[in-house]
Order: C-alpha cells, then sequence, then structure tokens
C-alpha cells in the first residue's frame, strides 16, 4: 500500500479521487486544498506518489510538482481540464503522467498502479 498526496482545491474532485482511490486501488489518499499545504504534507509524510492539479488557489501545478520532487523524489501526475495551457516539454522533466479532466476513473485506477510501478 503507498501514501498517495493529491493537491486539489475543488471538494467535489476530492471526493472523487478519494473514491478512486478507495474504491479502484489498495492505497492511502492524502488530499491538500493548498500549494502550502501540500509541502508541509509532503515533508511530513515522504508520499510515494503525488496528484497535483494544474490550477490552484495560492500557486501554479507545475511549479508546486517541481518543489514537492525536491522534497521527496517521487512520481507526479498533473491533472488539470486546461490541456491547452500544459506545454509537452515543460511537463516531461517534472511530471510522470497528464490526465487531462473529466477523469474517467478507471483510467486514473490504472494509471495510479502503472506510475507507481515504475
Amino acid at each position: 500500500m503507498a501514501l498517495i498526496l493529491y493537491v486539489e482545491d475543488h471538494p467535489p474532485a476530492q471526493m472523487l479521487m478519494r473514491a478512486i482511490v478507495d474504491d479502484l486501488t489498495a492505497h492511502h489518499l492524502e488530499v491538500a486544498s493548498t500549494g502550502a499545504e501540500a509541502l508541509s504534507k509532503a515533508q511530513a509524510l515522504l508520499p510515494a506518489l503525488y496528484i497535483v492539479d494544474l490550477d490552484l488557489p495560492d500557486t501554479d501545478g507545475l511549479a508546486l510538482a517541481s518543489e514537492l520532487k525536491a522534497i521527496h523524489t517521487s512520481p507526479v501526475i498533473l491533472v488539470s481540464a486546461y490541456a491547452e495551457s500544459v506545454k509537452d516539454t515543460a511537463i516531461r522533466s517534472i511530471v510522470s503522467v497528464y490526465l487531462p479532466k473529466p477523469l474517467d476513473p478507471t483510467h486514473v485506477a490504472e494509471t495510479i498502479e502503472r506510475t507507481l510501478a515504475r
């Protein structure tokens, strides 16, 4: 069982990811609503995987992903409803996988498993 840190400020998206992880994987999900909270939890928990929303209230998700990896080198799954704002070259060095919203639960669970297996 792996610890996953999900950084997302919208409660419905948080509930969806919790249901995906609880129902379709054997992993544990911690949620942070802001970049600052995510950095604090990353230092305390050292998660095996980060799932980060691109659009956060206090920071850019891609910049946050880079900061999280500096704390603990774990893979990052970036999620966003704004696919056009994600630059391929920018994400390759920081992010393992990009998932566009809306999220498909089965695909998300499979992506989590594949990413953790690497």
